[in-house]
């Protein structure tokens, strides 16, 4: 699976032996592909502004694979892409998409999209719909947050959301995923801190790294509570008087409430639950895992009795 080795690796199947430049004509990068059945396809900055209808007519691209569209000037992307039904790695970055079409979803096989450098200000819903989907680029867009549904996103194993300027926090529902930083041929991890209990450690995000198990903290803080009622009613109060740091940390939540259909925002504290699990312990006999955060001991006793499926 290639995701930023995709702009600079040389790992390209034989059939393709050059990415193609400016000097390429369209016409004939997709006629040789239509003959010689290249599963990959290269239409690197070309100042398209939408693609090329030929990718859709009689079928003549069913065995292509992998598109590579950087540097163009895309706002979005067609329907018809939805009949590329074998296209495993759609490398978009440097366009201007704000959204994609729900359509998009029906990729059934689509395990690789790059969506870095452009105008995204959210996650187009269509992304919550591949199910196939196991990279996730959103590098250097102007993404606010994360939404929590996004770590349930079965087959989904990498995300990467650095370089977005109003992006303040990871939602913890994605403690199963790796959450890191892209470069040019190079994929990190976030830094992450350990939490230790009984004898035991997992790793914890930064965002959540001050936020720690008190059993006999039974009142939520004063601070948690002003956080929540400000951000309850964020769209009516007059948001701007406050500070700048206050207002970025009342509008986007570190984390969310974990339990079945609560989901409550959580800011500067919260309740982990803790639990043993064969993920944890496959390599690390004393590792333990995070299946969640609540937002209440009322929360934290429903969790314990009724946890969340794994």
């Amino acid at each position: 699976m290639t995701s930023s080795s995709t702009q600079c690796s040389s790992t390209r199947p034989q059939t393709v032996q050059v990415e193609d430049s400016e000097a390429n004509n369209i016409t004939d990068i997709l006629e040789e592909c239509r003959i010689l059945g290249h599963k990959l396809i290269y239409l690197n900055y070309k100042g398209l502004t939408k693609l090329p209808t030929q990718l859709f007519k009689d079928n003549a691209f069913l065995h292509v694979e992998g598109i590579y569209l950087k540097r163009n000037l895309l706002q979005t992307l067609p329907q018809d892409l939805k009949f590329l039904s074998n296209l495993k790695e759609l490398y978009v970055p440097s366009n201007k998409i704000a959204d994609l079409p729900e359509d998009m979803s029906e990729l059934s096989k689509l395990e690789s999209l790059d969506l870095s450098m452009n105008n995204l200000t959210h996650i187009p819903c269509c992304v919550f719909d591949i199910k196939s989907l196991k990279t996730l680029v959103l590098s250097q867009n102007s993404i606010v947050h994360l939404p929590p549904d996004l770590g349930y996103c079965a087959n989904l194993k990498r995300v990467y959301a650095d370089n977005n300027g109003l992006f303040k926090s990871v939602p913890f529902s994605l403690w199963s995923k790796e959450v890191g930083t892209y470069r040019c041929g190079t994929e990190s991890n976030s830094r992450r801190i350990e939490f230790k209990e009984n004898n035991m450690s997992a790793h914890i995000p930064d965002e959540i790294q001050n936020i720690w198990s008190r059993p006999g903290l039974l009142v939520t803080s004063l601070l948690e509570l002003s956080f929540r009622v400000v951000n309850k009613y964020k769209d009516i109060l007059q948001m701007s008087r406050l500070p700048r740091s206050l207002k970025d940390l009342a509008t986007f939540a570190t984390a969310h409430c974990e339990f079945h259909g609560c989901n409550r925002p959580l800011f500067t504290a919260g309740y982990p639950h803790l639990m043993k699990h064969p993920i944890a312990t496959y390599r690390q006999s004393n590792s333990i895992t995070f299946l969640g955060l609540c937002c209440s001991v009322k929360c934290l006793d429903l969790f314990t009795k009724f946890p969340l499926p794994l």
